[in-house]
């Protein structure tokens, strides 16, 4: 009879109700057990960006310090731009890990709630990583392209340096106390007074990409008039640009802040703004630390390029070959003679010189020896050739 009840009342107790953060839209059900998610999508943008700018920064780094053996200011800002960056992708993470990337629709106010905080904690470490990210750009380029003090490139970087830390620091610190009390920042129910966020998202967006671009414009300016092809400009644009990739992420970023400004759930908008910021931070710290990976490969080309010191086994392999081989007419030959009248052959073998030694009978006159020197430089593909000609060889007895 006790077990009948039990399972009566357990049978009439009210089911638990789901109250959505915001209602959906017309034509749209509410789906909190299976909800669309941006996590995904996310997982694997960060991962990936955090892949390629962890190499590329450690690339850098084993170039600056192993290579050039420096450590500059502008070193500092890297490692710091690369820094933000992992930690911001982490932020990010740990956004979508608290209901970010869901729509409104298909959470808990309270989950709405959670999600938000990150999302203000994520945007502000993200400004703070992006005015640095910038201001090593800036450096790097001053460093290259504007290496005359007060030229109009290095003015023109010096006021874009001081715009940088100008906005930044005044969007940060408005970001930290936009709202009164500070909880209303992620929980609209408290009562109190806010700015509007949307407002400081938009023009943060607008400067991204208006400096984006005026940054792209630096490399185009200091290359355009130097003597090269117009290809070889092209890829140098594009190394200290890494492919453009910093204006067109920018640009992806204020397409979504604009569409999201009128856009009540903002549980979903606020991560997709907050992954193009991301991909913007990749990006920018992919265009500091490339042009300097160059080093590296150019540091091997060399070392394979580099003559050695013939070994004994060498020499005495050459010599055989030239005892059973006619020589062939070299046009790199370079002769020399010693003291005692003797001829040594010098034939260039690659990156390698053979030497060989010729005795010569005497003529009994003055005899003249011409000495020809020959230089390639494979870089620049110039053959340079110098003739010199050395003091007339006089016999000290008869034979």
């Amino acid at each position: 009879m006790a077990s009948t009840v039990s399972k009566a009342t357990l049978s009439t107790a009210p089911a638990p109700t789901f109250t959505p953060a915001l209602q959906p839209p017309p034509g749209v059900t509410s789906n909190p057990d299976h909800p669309d998610s941006l996590a995904l999508l996310a997982n694997i943008s960060m991962g990936f960006c955090v892949a390629l700018i962890t190499i590329f920064f450690i690339l850098r780094s084993y170039t600056r310090i192993f290579i050039k053996h420096t450590w500059t200011f502008e070193d500092v800002l890297v490692t710091i731009s690369y820094s933000g960056t992992v930690v911001c992708s982490g932020l990010l993470w740990n956004t979508m890990a608290h209901h970010g990337g869901l729509h409104s629709w298909d959470i808990t106010p309270e989950q709405a709630h959670r999600a938000s905080f990150w999302f203000y904690v994520t945007s502000i470490e993200y400004g703070f990583i992006i005015g640095i990210t910038k201001l090593a750009v800036l450096c790097l380029y001053r460093r290259v392209f504007a290496p005359i003090r007060k030229s109009v490139l290095d003015i023109a970087i010096v006021i874009l340096i001081i715009l940088v830390l100008l906005f930044y620091g005044a969007t940060t610190m408005v970001k930290i106390f936009q709202c009164s009390p500070h909880e209303k920042i992620w929980n609209n129910s408290i009562p109190g007074k806010c700015l509007q966020s949307n407002w400081i998202l938009n023009t943060s967006g607008t400067f991204n990409t208006v400096t984006d671009y005026t940054i792209l414009l630096l490399p185009i300016q200091a290359v355009r008039n130097l003597q090269m092809d117009k290809s070889k400009k092209f890829l140098v644009v594009l190394a200290f640009t890494f492919g453009l990739c910093a204006p067109i992420t920018a640009t992806i970023g204020l397409i979504v802040r604009i569409q999201g400004t009128s856009n009540p759930d903002t549980s979903w908008n606020q991560p997709k703004i907050m992954l193009c910021g991301v991909a913007e931070l990749a990006s920018s710290t992919l265009c500091v630390c490339f042009p300097e990976t160059g080093a590296i490969f150019c540091k091997r080309a060399r070392k394979a390029n580099t003559p050695h010191r013939p070994t004994s086994t060498e020499f005495r392999n050459w010599r055989e070959s030239d005892r059973r081989l006619k020589k062939p007419s070299d046009p790199y030959n370079d002769l020399m003679t010693n003291d005692e009248g003797d001829l040594s052959e010098l034939h260039s073998h690659g990156n390698d010189v053979r030497v060989t030694s010729l005795r010569l009978p005497y003529q009994g006159e003055e005899r003249v020896i011409q000495q020809q020197t020959e230089f390639r430089v494979e870089r620049q593909s110039v053959l340079s050739v110098l003739a010199a000609s050395s003091p007339a060889i006089t016999p000290q007895s008869q034979v």
